[in-house]
């Protein structure tokens, strides 16, 4: 029951994200066209991840996510992972996943802005 309330609070947590970074948000909506205190709790981040074998990189990275305690995979497709984990274990995620080839990402930092992440990880 626990993690069934878990994943509608992630799913409505991900439509407040879409809703907030779509195209059609427009600047002169001004504050009130982005949900109040969204960005305080959930912040998304973007990585690419290359590898020679696409298909033995997929279920690397897999397995990889199974070791951070609090990660979730929310979506999972040929060339695209999409996981919420704690902010704080971004740098240990980034070090495990670049072992494992190419890993093109923001610099990182040991201030995070959210204390969860919403990080989509596209792989090629």
């Amino acid at each position: 029951m626990i993690l069934h309330t878990y994943r509608l609070w992630l799913a409505l947590s991900l439509i407040m994200i879409g809703l907030t970074f779509s195209p059609h948000t427009r600047a002169q909506d001004g504050p009130s066209a982005i949900p109040e205190g969204s960005g305080s709790i959930i912040q998304p981040v973007s990585w690419q991840l290359t590898g020679e074998n696409a298909t033995a990189l997929v279920e690397q990275v897999r397995a990889v996510v199974q070791q951070f305690e609090g990660a979730i995979l929310v979506k999972d497709e040929k060339d695209i992972l999409v996981l919420s984990l704690p902010s704080a274990q971004l740098p240990d995620l980034h070090q495990k996943l670049s072992a494992l080839g190419t890993l093109t990402s923001p610099p990182a930092t040991d201030e995070y802005q959210a204390p969860t992440t919403l990080l989509r990880l596209m792989l090629e």
